[in-house]
């Protein structure tokens, strides 16, 4: 694997359809949930030349159908580790299908792990599941922080995503069209829009604006709500933060996979 090819990430999906992320170092790769079918994932793979059976792992974020549905086959046809805290995996059984059959490693929050030389470090964050995590990705020196799903950024969300040389970043939902969406019930908006949630563009920004963004080379904004949101509110919302600095912002796609970016530093 060549130096080129070192220290670097693909959002493959994005949204409440199914979600994965590619993360690639010097001598491993990981895939960060799979919320999409096996063939579906090895399509998105091979549109960015990528290849499913070089995976090392994949690590599991929380218990949610759109990032766990397709692990247990990925894990199974290529014979790959899933790394997941105990209590996702308990509430993940179905959905995981035949477990006796995984190599199921429990990670920690707040417990670093490694997979070849990538270290990977698991952090809580808010949202309403069992066990829900972050991540900072860290190989050579280089640090890529992912939270995708949390409805409040604390002190420790902001502690992990800061330094970091590029971002996949949640960006879920405008307020006002969120709150003026027939299709959703009251229940259902609160709950988006509850401390166990998701966080909204400006939400986003202002976690965003707290960070330490002295090394940041790209931000993706991630898990946007198709008919809550729109990539030119998420986009205006990160720019007013972004302006003026060499960071460049991507808005992740539920239905094409991302360009490959590098999150070497």
């Amino acid at each position: 694997m060549g130096t080129s090819d070192e220290n670097i990430f693909c959002q493959l999906a994005s949204g409440s359809k199914g979600n994965a992320l590619y993360v690639r170092g010097t001598d491993s790769a990981v895939l960060i949930d799979c919320g999409l079918s096996g063939k579906e994932l090895a399509r998105r793979m091979e549109l960015r030349e990528l290849d499913p059976a070089s995976l090392s792992a994949v690590v599991v974020s929380h218990e949610h159908t759109d990032h766990v549905g397709g692990v247990g086959v990925i894990c199974r046809r290529y014979k790959i580790p899933l790394y997941i805290t105990e209590a996702t995996c308990g509430e993940s059984l179905k959905k995981l299908g035949k477990t006796k059959d995984m190599d199921i490693q429990f990670m920690e929050c707040g417990r670093r792990f490694s997979v070849g030389s990538m270290e990977i470090h698991p952090f809580s964050i808010s949202h309403d599941a069992a066990d829900a995590s972050g991540f900072r990705i860290m190989t050579k020196g280089s640090a890529l922080g992912v939270a995708t799903d949390l409805g409040v950024a604390s002190h420790l969300v902001k502690e992990h995503l800061s330094g970091c040389d590029a971002l996949v970043l949640e960006a879920n939902h405008d307020p006002e069209l969120l709150m003026a969406n027939p299709n959703y019930p009251w229940a259902l908006k609160q709950r988006v829009r509850s401390r166990v949630g998701h966080l909204s563009n400006e939400e986003s920004a202002t976690l965003l604006d707290e960070l330490d963004r002295s090394r940041l080379k790209h931000l993706v904004l991630a898990h946007l709500s198709e008919e809550n949101n729109t990539p030119d509110m998420a986009l205006a919302a990160a720019y007013n933060v972004l302006n003026g600095t060499n960071t460049s912002i991507t808005v992740a796609s539920q239905h094409t996979p991302a360009p490959l970016l590098s999150f070497a530093n």
